[in-house]
């Protein structure tokens, strides 16, 4: 077996970087933007990106995700985090709940005499999505000077995350009342992507430079190729 090993030459072609095989793929299928920050929410991380004229320019990670926001509500309601799941899931949250309007038993996982106000979650979740777009965008030193209300943002939010709610919650935080333009992502690990990723392999992205050797000539060299052309 060790021979069989040895014997094997692996060629190595490229190595690509997941965050701009994504990059690369939201430029190719929006071909008229080429400068944009692209923004990853997980369930427990976080990530930004920033492409300018389509070159991956700055990077930046966050210990948060969907679940702090799951875990406020859990603990502001003292109901189980399997339960606020289901409500996230199955209950329509937007700023027109009325201040009466209770969750429905039915939404509860093995707990009993609970009155919760639909308001009461909505607010909870807004309260730390603000909370959020501020840490990872608005608030954030390392992009004060690259924020633009000209550059789209592209939202992708972690498909376990199971809530149309509070996902237009994010995008409504996010656009900052529609200053900025935001478009929702779907996963992206697709045929899609992988055909993005192959594209990168075998004929490289349209920002990659060719270097070109430039020896140095001597004196009398550059004065005759003046003369002579």
């Amino acid at each position: 077996m060790e021979n069989v090993f040895q014997k094997c030459n692996l060629k190595i072609k490229k190595i690509l970087l997941k965050s701009f095989a994504k990059g690369a793929h939201i430029s190719n299928k929006n071909k008229n933007i080429d400068t944009f920050f692209q923004i990853q929410i997980n369930e427990s991380n976080s990530k930004i990106f920033y492409f300018e004229n389509n070159s991956l320019k700055f990077e930046q990670s966050f210990k948060f995700g969907t679940n702090i926001i799951i875990q406020d509500i859990s603990k502001i309601t003292t109901l189980k985090t399997e339960t606020v799941k289901v409500i996230l899931d199955k209950v329509e949250l937007n700023e027109e709940i009325s201040n009466d309007d209770l969750i429905e038993e039915k939404h509860f996982v093995n707990e009993f005499n609970k009155k919760i106000k639909k308001r009461l979650v909505y607010e909870i979740a807004l309260a730390r999505i603000k909370e959020i777009s501020e840490l990872i965008l608005y608030k954030n030193i390392n992009l004060k000077y690259l924020i633009n209300s000209k550059n789209k943002i592209f939202l992708e939010i972690c498909d376990n995350f199971k809530s149309q709610g509070v996902n237009e919650i994010l995008r409504a935080i996010f656009s900052q009342k529609n200053r900025f333009q935001i478009q929702l992502l779907n996963n992206l690990e697709s045929e899609e992507m992988a055909t993005t990723v192959n594209k990168l392999v075998h004929f490289g992205w349209k920002k990659e430079a060719i270097p070109i050797a430039n020896s140095k000539k001597s004196l009398i060299a550059r004065f005759f190729e003046a003369i002579f052309g």
